[in-house]
């Protein structure tokens, strides 16, 4: 399980909607949508977003303990 809290957070901080980072970037609304509801998105997308906020990705996706 994952989660992409940390990126919601950075955008927030930025002022940066869901739907410019998707204008700015070219990722779909179907990935932005993944992005907002932690659903898996490939690894060349998180590296686009990451390189339109020079971000590395540890900044941006955390990795959750699995439930016992």
């Amino acid at each position: 399980m994952f989660t992409y809290a940390k990126l919601r957070s950075i955008l927030d901080r930025r002022g940066i909607s869901l739907r410019q980072l998707a204008r700015d970037t070219g990722i779909t609304s179907n990935c932005t949508g993944d992005l907002n509801n932690d659903r898996p998105v490939g690894i060349d997308k998180l590296a686009i977003v990451c390189q339109y906020l020079n971000v590395s990705i540890e900044e941006i996706v955390e990795v959750l303990p699995k439930a016992p």
